[in-house]
């Protein structure tokens, strides 16, 4: 059974569909990358799945259960999680604050647990524990963003432009710790622009326009797909 699944979602904005009938899963322990253009749908996708963007249609199944008209809260206490675009840090705040944020619906035993392995999988972070986040590198506030929602304990970990104007070399640093993450149990739905690198760590991709899935497959499959490279791939 598909730990996620969307069911012909629909999601509007006032008269303007920005969802349009979309249908794709996500099975456990898999990296799913969605890709496609600025205004296709992407972050819309996300929001809606983790409950802050109003569903107009559809249905969104985690486990088989339907989660259509649960509230964010209760999303995230289910264990699905998100780490916003932008990053979205509390700058003034430390790094431990920001991150015991993360972990507000759980118990404090579990929390300082999975602060243990957020420091295993982000050393910096624990470094930098009483630094005020606003004071990191871009590439440490990614990292923050990312071990915040891990303070969650999400099953699935929804991950929107983690690469997002960042230095090479840090990019491809945050693409192997969301491979180590995916590795260590937790299932992985990606947006990125960074197509290329997205679809090399990913197991499966959904290509979305204005809207609507209009290509899937594998992400090796994606990979050489003609039509992907000359949209995506700058081929």
């Amino acid at each position: 059974m598909a730990l996620l699944q969307l069911e012909q979602v629909v999601s509007n904005y006032g008269s303007i569909n920005a969802l349009r009938d979309i249908s794709f899963e996500v099975n456990e322990g898999e990296i799913v990358t969605l890709i496609g253009a600025n205004g296709a749908g992407k972050t819309t996708t996300m929001h809606t799945i983790a409950g802050l963007k109003e569903l107009n249609g559809g249905k969104i199944l985690l486990n088989g259960q339907d989660i259509s008209r649960w509230e964010t809260q209760a999303r995230v206490k289910n264990g699905i999680v998100l780490s916003p675009e932008g990053r979205q840090v509390f700058p003034d705040f430390s790094v431990l604050d920001n991150l015991m944020m993360g972990g507000y619906l759980q118990t404090n035993e579990t929390n300082q647990q999975t602060l243990e392995t957020v420091y295993e999988l982000f050393p910096r972070l624990k470094e930098r524990a009483a630094q005020a986040a606003g004071t990191l590198s871009g590439g440490e506030q990614q990292m923050l963003a990312v071990g915040r929602a891990l303070m969650g304990k999400p099953r699935l970990l929804m991950l929107d432009e983690p690469s997002m104007g960042l230095a090479p070399l840090i990019v491809k640093e945050i693409f192997a710790l969301i491979q180590r993450i995916r590795d260590l149990g937790t299932t992985v739905l990606l947006v990125e622009q960074n197509a290329r690198v997205a679809l090399r760590i990913s197991d499966r991709a959904y290509v979305l326009e204005t809207g609507r899935i209009v290509l899937s497959g594998t992400a090796a499959e994606l990979l050489v797909s003609e039509d992907v490279q000359k949209a995506y791939l700058g081929m």
